[in-house]
């Protein structure tokens, strides 16, 4: 009976033996053992939120200067419009003062006032002589024929020339010259005839004028003669002063407003407040006629994701509110760069709308895309997919050994190499199907290939 009560006491204290080996083995083999959190690796399409920074952009632009300022140079008052303004045809562009107007002016009204002066001491001294002859009318109409036919003879000289024919001799005769060469266009035909004409009625001026000088009662006497001849010619030259003058007035008037040539966008301003212009460089930019601007986003990092066109897009600012519109294509420029090429909404391309130069002022506008690839594959977490420097990635699988009535199911981890092909800062999508599987994540120290691990506990 003794040995009996002796025996059960010695299970039972090789039972406490073996509990308090067995429960500090565990605390030891807790303390020691990796913890990971548990991630199950699912299927489905990649999916991802970008958002980019577009700009508004003209394809097609026009340029415009001002070619009056170079007859008479301006100085720049005040711009009234900014890039993506839309204007109207008359619409004031900028106004402008002209500093060398008022100078001008003085110089042509001093000069018409001495001939003016010149005028009247010549009728004076020549009050008793009649202040017009047919004589001097048929001489005015000779000279008159002679700077025709001079201008018409250059022309057709020049027009034969650029067609390789060479025109000499007598003006009559010219017709018969390009037949003998082969015909001629029609221009240099025109030009021709043009100067034959000239030829026929500077000859009958001529004529008329000889024949009144051989005509005893209407020839008028040389003094009469003289002073109509320098009577005419200094009338000219006053009308020819008070036309420039009025040219001048008209010049500087148009020049102190410069308005818009026809209805479109304003896509560059290159003249500023306080600018000198003279007229021989551009002064600013306009979208080519029925042309409109679209926003144009650089791919940048995004750069080999492939989003196909019609994609959804929303464009979102913070004065104007959110419009969707759509991918229209994806453009390459010539350094590389790919854009994202999108139709600006009918809301924001308004014309009564001024979202346009506010896109432009502010430096873009924010445009959201959600990409989805095209196929399933498997999805994790961007924690659990490492790479090992040199681009190749990889990921822990856990696996779980069943130990028998005394041991413990304990996991161990195998190093698995992935292929990435899509990753972003929330989902990496990866080739090989790893659906259902357990992934180590998130471990409390360093994991090596066949390792031990164990679970959190919450």
């Amino acid at each position: 009976m003794k040995l009996k009560r002796f025996a059960l006491r010695g299970l039972i204290a090789l039972f406490v033996a073996v509990a308090l080996c067995m429960f500090f083995a565990r605390t030891v083999q807790t303390i020691t053992t990796p913890k990971v959190q548990l991630i199950t690796a699912s299927s489905g399409r990649f999916e991802e939120k970008m958002t980019f920074r577009a700009e508004v952009y003209f394809a097609e632009t026009e340029e415009f200067t001002v070619e009056e300022a170079e007859d008479m140079a301006i100085t720049v008052d005040r711009v009234y419009v900014k890039p993506g303004h839309y204007v109207k045809a008359g619409e004031t562009l900028f106004t402008a003062k002209a500093p060398s107007y008022e100078e001008e002016m003085e110089k042509l009204r001093e000069e018409y006032d001495t001939k003016n002066k010149e005028l009247l001491d010549l009728d004076v001294s020549n009050r008793k002589l009649s202040k017009e002859s047919r004589q001097n009318t048929l001489y005015d109409e000779m000279l008159t024929a002679q700077d025709n036919l001079t201008d018409a003879t250059y022309e057709a000289r020049f027009a034969a020339a650029q067609e390789g024919m060479t025109l000499s001799g007598d003006v009559s005769t010219w017709p018969q010259q390009i037949a003998l060469l082969g015909g001629a266009s029609t221009e240099v035909s025109a030009a021709v005839s043009k100067a034959a004409a000239a030829q026929k009625t500077y000859e009958d001026a001529r004529a008329a004028y000889f024949a009144i000088l051989d005509n005893r009662q209407l020839r008028v006497k040389d003094e009469t003669f003289n002073y109509i001849v320098k009577r005419n010619e200094l009338q000219d030259e006053l009308d020819e002063l008070n036309q420039k003058m009025v040219e001048l007035t008209m010049l500087e008037s148009s020049l102190q407003k410069v308005v818009a040539p026809r209805d479109g966008y304003i896509v560059e301003m290159k003249v500023s407040d306080g600018d000198a212009y003279d007229g021989t460089a551009v002064a600013f930019v306009m979208n080519k006629e029925d042309t409109m601007p679209v926003l144009r986003a650089p791919l940048d990092g995004n750069s080999e994701r492939t989003i196909s066109d019609g994609t959804r897009a929303d464009i979102t600012s913070e004065t104007y509110g959110t419009e969707r519109t759509s991918v229209e294509k994806t453009v390459t420029e010539k350094d590389g760069t790919k854009y994202l090429q999108l139709p600006i909404p009918e809301e924001f391309a308004s014309t009564e709308s001024a979202a346009i130069r506010s896109f432009i002022s502010d430096g873009g506008v924010d445009v959201s895309i959600t990409y989805r690839a095209k196929k399933s594959t498997t999805l994790l977490s961007p924690s659990c997919v490492r790479d090992d420097g040199s681009g190749n990635y990889y990921v822990y699988i856990v696996e779980n050994q069943y130990g028998g009535f005394l041991s413990q199911t304990t996991m161990t981890i195998r190093k698995t190499a992935v292929t990435v092909i899509e990753k972003s800062s929330s989902v990496v999508s990866i080739e090989e199907d790893l659906s259902w599987q357990q992934i180590a994540d998130r471990e409390d120290r360093a994991l090596k290939d066949g390792a031990t691990v164990m679970e959190y506990v919450n």
